[in-house]
């Protein structure tokens, strides 16, 4: 564990903010574009991309452009995971 200290924290940095929580659950169950977040999580277009943006420069999002809508969905197969458990541990 110890030696991967740094990837958890990383990891849970981001899951320590109530609404990137909300929208690595939301995206777990199936891609969303930006606008589905906003409406979902409601909170401004610029904050949802932010944050896609931060969460896809380190590895745990991964984004998918279909006409003029780009689609996120969690690449990183650890936090997809992580997101199940917690999930299954509070839902």
């Amino acid at each position: 564990m110890i030696s991967k200290s740094p990837e958890v924290s990383k990891i849970m940095d981001i899951l320590s903010h109530e609404k990137r929580l909300a929208m690595l659950c939301i995206i777990s169950e199936w891609e969303k574009n930006i606008s589905e977040l906003v409406e979902i999580l409601e909170i401004s277009q610029s904050l949802v991309s932010q944050f896609a943006l931060k969460m896809k420069d380190q590895w745990i999002l991964e984004s998918k452009k279909t006409g003029k809508e780009v689609f996120y969905r969690i690449k990183d197969t650890k936090t997809l995971e992580l997101m199940q458990a917690l999930k299954t541990i509070y839902c």
